[in-house]
């Protein structure tokens, strides 16, 4: 069992008490906030397991008793007392409950945080995963540790302007965790303070154009020119820095706002597609059956209620394989 520092008796169930059951539209979990709050944070002593379901939060595991099983996409995460889980928001994923334990689970919409520098940065840190153990993050661990233990105290207590205190502290561990990653990288290992800085600056003047110009037709060339890179030193820097090509970010960005939009019924998928900066219906189709395992249609018809097929951009059956 993990024995919380500085820890409060704390009343576990007057915040959550507005609670009354699951909603879901397929495996879509909505209403998980509170009325005019965005995070959520429960003790969980439950047996019973979560199926696979998604939802717009960022969700952060933390068992104190026994081990929880977490499946996300094709990965099994076996949580273990002490260990934290990250899971990315609108991520799949599939909770297993062993026959007792106890645990915090944690919801918090970060989607606000998009108007803040680096929160690109950090969403690709959050894309998949982050598993943190006591080892293999010793030398930030402690201090993810104490700011969590402060959240679940302000949380459960109910203090005044408990949610801003608790957004400081995530901010705070967003930060310390996309340091912690930005200092294994090679690239910023091997500058000194001034070039690690000027590179920072440059790789990150060239996202925002990114995500301010994606619904255009830029290249690689043109975003290099903007961040003051050759090209070829651009791509490199860009892969490490992102994990990820300029191609692939700029995809990427486009079918993120197309996820949006289909939620829409007053758009047709011919007019999401041109929206978001893809050049024809064809390739939109293909492109978002490859990144999301599913076409425009289907996703529409399974996470936005039913709405169905609205148009002939995308003629494909509306069931998932």
């Amino acid at each position: 069992m993990i024995k919380l520092k500085d820890e409060l008796k704390l009343n576990y169930y007057q915040q959550n008490t507005d609670f009354t059951e699951r909603v879901l539209e397929g495996d879509n979990e909505k209403s998980i906030f509170p009325k005019d709050s965005s995070i959520r944070i429960w003790h969980n002593i439950e047996t019973t397991d979560y199926p696979t379901h998604w939802h717009n939060a960022l969700e952060i595991v933390f068992p104190i008793v026994n081990y929880y099983d977490v499946d996300v996409d094709t990965d099994r995460h076996h949580v273990l007392p002490g260990d934290i889980l990250f899971i990315p928001p609108r991520k799949s994923h599939f909770l297993h409950a062993p026959r007792t334990g106890e645990r915090y689970i944690c919801l918090f919409d970060i989607d606000f945080f998009s108007s803040v520098r680096g929160y690109s940065g950090l969403i690709s840190m959050l894309q998949d995963c982050i598993h943190i153990t006591p080892d293999e993050y010793a030398p930030i661990y402690n201090d993810i540790y104490d700011l969590f233990s402060q959240i679940w105290n302000e949380y459960f207590q109910k203090s005044e302007f408990y949610e801003f205190s608790i957004y400081s502290h995530l901010f705070q561990i967003l930060t310390i965790l996309s340091r912690y990653h930005l200092n294994k990288l090679q690239l910023f290992n091997d500058t000194s303070p001034v070039k690690r800085r000027e590179y920072f600056d440059r790789l990150n003047n060239a996202i925002d154009y990114i995500d301010e110009n994606y619904t255009n037709k830029i290249t690689l060339e043109d975003v290099a020119s903007y961040s003051g890179f050759s090209k070829f030193h651009f791509s490199r820097l860009f892969k490490e820095y992102m994990n990820c090509t300029f191609y692939d970010y700029l995809i990427n960005t486009r079918i993120k706002a197309t996820e949006v939009l289909l939620t829409r019924d007053d758009l047709s998928i011919t007019d999401i597609a041109l929206q978001a900066g893809f050049s024809s219906i064809p390739t939109f189709n293909r492109t978002f059956k490859q990144k999301k395992g599913c076409t425009p249609g289907e996703y529409r018809t399974l996470f936005s209620g039913g709405l169905g097929n609205k148009d002939m951009g995308d003629v494909s059956s509306p069931k998932l394989p």
